[in-house]
């Protein structure tokens, strides 16, 4: 989950006030002028009071946000960074379905949940993971979702930059399988991933059906890629 936060910023000598906000594996600070600071790149992480204190590319920074409460869950976060598979909601020992990704990062994550991971067939999942590189994949959303157990959510994974598809593009084909599109997180320096689920309602009668509509069989035959 992302934090932001109202902030002063000191990265050297120089001062800026703006507001900073912290999401997967980097800070990104917005004021008179920008800047990204990368967990991986950040050295020497410390709290004092309610700022965090660290060293970045030589230059000694300083991000006061106003509270100590706020700076104590900053600096665990820059301690103890998410993975992946934590970006995503993975829980221990779900099914997670991998469909068009070819990604060491997101299997060797998945696989420190101690997950079953899938490629095809109609076995019941937590989560799908679906790469898409065109508007035309995505009218796949429908019926890999009748393959999900009743909390179970679709992560639809697009570069950020290519134009073939966008996020309107994810929000329609949500709209047009009835389904809601509720979250969206930084998948990577090159993709976002947008979270898909079941309505309240539909979900609610899922459950208490025992079962969603169908039996999943209908992705035997779909026209995407395994990532595995």
């Amino acid at each position: 989950m992302a934090m932001e936060s109202a902030c002063k910023l000191q990265v050297g000598r120089d001062h800026y006030e703006g507001k900073v906000r912290m999401e997967g594996d980097h800070i990104d600070f917005a004021g008179m002028t920008k800047f990204r600071f990368r967990l991986t790149e950040i050295r020497d992480p410390s709290r004092d009071g309610d700022a965090i204190l660290f060293n970045f590319h030589g230059n000694p920074v300083s991000i006061r946000l106003g509270a100590v409460r706020a700076a104590e869950r900053w600096i665990d976060y820059i301690l103890h960074p998410q993975t992946l598979a934590d970006k995503l909601g993975v829980c221990d020992g779900q099914t997670i379905r991998v469909l068009n990704l070819e990604d060491r990062e997101l299997f060797d994550s998945l696989e420190s949940k101690n997950t079953k991971v899938v490629s095809r067939g109609s076995k019941r999942c937590d989560l799908v993971m679906l790469g898409v590189e065109r508007a035309a994949e995505l009218r796949q959303l429908e019926d890999l979702s009748d393959t999900l157990r009743p909390d179970g959510a679709i992560w639809v994974v697009l570069p950020k930059t290519v134009r073939t598809v966008t996020k309107a593009n994810v929000h329609a084909a949500a709209r047009e399988a009835k389904l809601d599109q509720t979250d969206v997180v930084d998948y990577s320096e090159t993709q976002s991933a947008y979270k898909i689920v079941r309505p309240q309602n539909k979900r609610r009668r899922s459950s208490s059906d025992g079962s969603s509509k169908g039996d999943g069989s209908k992705t035997g035959g779909a026209a995407v890629k395994a990532g595995r």
